[in-house]
């Protein structure tokens, strides 16, 4: 496969997985917003900070977080960016991958030109999110599982392995700047991380009893079935690099060896290691390691 095909559909699945945790990130927090400001306003300021530092844009109105393409770290500029990996290998992808995630990218333009309100925003979310379920159907019932297929899933893995890295470890970092919200802002944070990763109703029928934060870690980051799990996410970015190292013919090359190392940080780590090290300090180590193992598949496998 030429380099630049490579590329392209690594990246392609990298933006999409993105474009759709951006999305969901938006909705969980602008409904927390709603029900927060009248009766919590500091509580509402922080989980507004966690949330602009999670996805790592502009202190602004969320309309242009979502609508201007002007903006690199803006959903609108995932969505095309997508698109445009998508329109350079039109060759190799199902012509019906294509329609869908062109689709996608005018559904978006269609909610930008309708006038300013609660719609125009709901719209966009909604569409964004189930326009990414809705290509990952397509993908998986379309593209042969040769290489072309496994550097899209590779990029949508590393790419939910870090966002829910960074989400995790930068929204526990933000505190309310007054000690007396401090409880109730925990018990915010753990339904918002949950939620964020669409993971409240899954981690309810693991932990029918309640939501606590040692659990809400525990299940979030070393969970081994639930899907947007970081060990979970983590193990299947390796995989699949493993399996780009077998088709290569070289099994222990710096790719399967970076993301092994990735994976097995998960594999055999526990929640009392997290605790004692600090979540932040051992998820950004992940998302270090996530960054690393990137590195070293662009250097033999794409043009630099």
């Amino acid at each position: 496969m030429l380099s630049r095909v490579a590329d392209s559909l690594y990246w392609m699945g990298r933006y999409l997985e993105r474009a759709e945790h951006m999305a969901r990130l938006l909705e969980v927090t602008r409904d927390l917003l709603v029900d927060l400001s009248e009766v919590d306003r500091d509580g509402a300021s922080a989980q507004w900070r966690a949330t602009i530092a999670t996805l790592g844009v502009p202190d602004s109105a969320v309309d242009n977080i979502v609508f201007d393409a002007a903006t690199p770290s803006s959903l609108a500029s995932a969505i095309l960016l997508a698109r445009e990996n998508a329109r350079q290998v039109r060759e190799v992808i199902a012509a019906e991958m294509w329609q869908h995630l062109n689709q996608a990218y005018w559904s978006l333009e269609e909610a930008r030109a309708m006038p300013s309100g609660e719609a125009r925003l709901v719209q966009a979310l909604t569409s964004a999110q189930a326009a990414s379920f809705l290509w990952d159907g397509v993908t998986d019932g379309s593209m042969p599982r040769d290489e072309g297929w496994i550097f899209l899933k590779l990029g949508k893995f590393v790419e939910r392995t870090d966002r829910l890295s960074r989400t995790i470890a930068v929204r526990m970092g933000v505190r309310p700047r007054s000690e007396a919200a401090t409880t109730s802002h925990e018990n915010v944070m753990w339904i918002t991380l949950l939620k964020s990763a669409g993971a409240l109703e899954a981690y309810r029928k693991a932990h029918p009893r309640r939501v606590d934060g040692r659990s809400v870690l525990d299940f979030l980051v070393f969970d081994r079935e639930f899907p947007r799990a970081v060990r979970f996410s983590a193990r299947t970015a390796a995989d699949f690099a493993q399996k780009l190292s077998l088709l290569h013919g070289d099994p222990d090359d710096g790719v399967g060896r970076a993301f092994g190392r990735m994976a097995s940080r998960l594999d055999y780590g526990d929640i009392d290691e997290v605790l004692d090290r600090g979540p932040t300090g051992f998820l950004e180590d992940v998302a270090r390691e996530v960054a690393t193992a990137s590195t070293v598949l662009a250097r033999k496998y794409f043009l630099l």
